[in-house]
């Protein structure tokens, strides 16, 4: 990770925009740039472990690393839906991660600007992240994922919904606006531990039904 103050390093690298991220095995003078565009705990990992095998047994395994990419590519995309394919990489089994689902009543309504202000949104909480919590952005299209919706009991669409899920499933329904600003203060009223999340029934979250093509 380089940060503009390692003058030394944006030289070597040619860094332009901060921060930045490379890969580059011990004694090789080839590097590999993170291109993405948040820096949160899972996605470094997902890009170190998309590469990992590549720097480990060379050029024979480039191919197969793009493959492995580009057979997640919820993993690429900015604010992506829960799927029955997405859930369990974006959200449902990341330990220390609540999940900031942007709610639709259908997908057709999910707000181009939300979506981009949610992926700035993203990448300035990667610096506030405390007590190992994370937040990990998402969609959610309550049409086509009525069971799984139903669990957040919304009056209205759209909707922000903060979910835990781990062994204690709860959530918490955003009361603030329904913009970046009102994201971020939610966000930080639960960094700061006065937030009250609903316990869900049985701890159990309805499987998803969807494949992530569908949002395609």
């Amino acid at each position: 990770m380089i940060k503009d103050t390692e003058t030394d390093l944006v030289a070597k690298y040619k860094v332009e925009k901060f921060p930045a991220f490379f890969l580059q095995k011990a004694g090789e003078t080839k590097f590999t740039k993170y291109t993405g565009t948040g820096y949160s705990y899972f996605e470094l990992f997902e890009f170190i472990n998309i590469y990992s095998e590549t720097f480990v047994f060379g050029n024979q395994n480039e191919q197969a690393a793009s493959t492995n990419a580009a057979s997640k590519p919820w993993l690429s995309t900015p604010i992506p839906y829960l799927s029955k394919e997405s859930a369990n990489d974006i959200c449902l089994k990341k330990d220390g991660t609540l999940c900031v689902i942007y709610v639709v009543a259908d997908k057709s309504q999910s707000d181009p600007k939300l979506v981009a202000d949610l992926e700035k949104l993203k990448e300035q909480f990667t610096s506030k992240i405390e007590r190992g919590i994370s937040f990990n952005f998402m969609r959610l299209d309550a049409s086509a994922e009525q069971e799984f919706a139903s669990v957040f009991k919304l009056e209205s669409h759209p909707a922000v919904v903060v979910l835990n899920p781990g062994k204690k499933a709860r959530f918490l329904v955003s009361q603030k606006e329904h913009s970046a600003a009102g994201v971020s203060e939610q966000l930080d009223v639960i960094l700061g531990g006065d937030a009250r999340f609903v316990r869900i029934k049985d701890d159990k979250l309805p499987a998803l039904s969807e494949t992530h093509e569908f949002y395609q």
